[in-house]
């Protein structure tokens, strides 16, 4: 595979650090840009910043993963989430095309289909599905190429993840409330960080993918196999019952890449 000079936008979140380090262990130049840190440390919201950073980094690919994505606070400040969700994507886009690949949600979908192919029709429920829904159809009709995530985990310093939220809350003797009727197909953010190496260079590749976990299961079935296989306390995890309209009850995804190792494979290694 050619050396690439791919940028990588919010390479500082979670799910950031590990593409990162996939896209450098393939031998590709990464320049990587987020709101206080990276290459370029700025804020691409602000007038001029996209341009400016494009120029600063003249990337071949861009990998996209910045974003608004806590559910309530795109409910907070839903203008900011446009702003962010949507019409970054499409800025970039308009510059990249098929050059740029989006990381999108499995939250774009309504939970009432389940699994979810990537000739599903979409059907969010939230201000963050919706304004991620707009970004994938803008992305998509510049020729960028779109691929969609389940619920990430594994290990990370701040406690970002499923898994490291978890484990942070068992540091600090806090209980952790976990729904047993919200289904997903969880999987790690290394393996995730390697489909997006792959899908990131291949311009060629489909418009639309999807990247599943291995099995789907619920945040409560996934916190108990967590525990159970690292001695965390089960009795700080609470199973309660989701009663909230904005949350879909089964956006499990199918078809697309195929995971390369099991769930508890990936579990053990969070």
């Amino acid at each position: 595979m050619p050396r690439l000079r791919i940028l990588v936008t919010g390479a500082t979140g979670f799910l950031g650090g590990h593409a990162v380090a996939a896209l450098r262990q393939r031998g590709h130049d990464v320049r990587t840009t987020a709101r206080s840190a990276g290459d370029v440390a700025v804020d691409l919201l602000g007038a001029g910043m996209v341009a400016a950073v494009v120029e600063a980094t003249a990337p071949d690919l861009v990998l996209h993963l910045a974003a608004m994505s806590r559910l309530a606070d795109c409910a907070r400040e839903p203008e900011r989430a446009r702003r962010t969700n949507t019409d970054l994507v499409e800025w970039f886009a308009a510059r990249f095309g098929s050059r740029l690949l989006v990381v999108s949600t499995d939250l774009v979908f309504d939970g009432r289909a389940a699994p979810y192919d990537a000739t599903s029709p979409v059907g969010p429920l939230s201000v963050y599905g919706s304004t991620k829904a707009e970004g994938e159809r803008a992305a998509l009709a510049h020729g960028a190429r779109v691929v969609r995530l389940p619920l990430l985990f594994g290990p990370d310093a701040h406690g970002r993840g499923a898994t490291a939220a978890l484990r942070r809350a068992q540091q600090a003797r806090t209980a952790t409330a976990l729904f047993t009727n919200e289904y997903r197909t969880p999987l790690h953010a290394a393996d995730a960080a390697l489909v997006l190496a792959d899908l990131v260079a291949d311009v060629e590749g489909p418009r639309l993918v999807h990247a599943p976990g291995p099995e789907r299961c619920s945040r409560w079935e996934l916190g108990c196999r967590f525990a159970a296989l690292h001695g965390l306390d089960p009795a700080l995890l609470v199973p309660v019952e989701c009663d909230d309209p904005t949350r879909p009850r089964d956006v499990s995804l199918g078809g697309g890449v195929p995971a390369r190792r099991s769930l508890d494979a990936m579990l053990r290694d969070a």
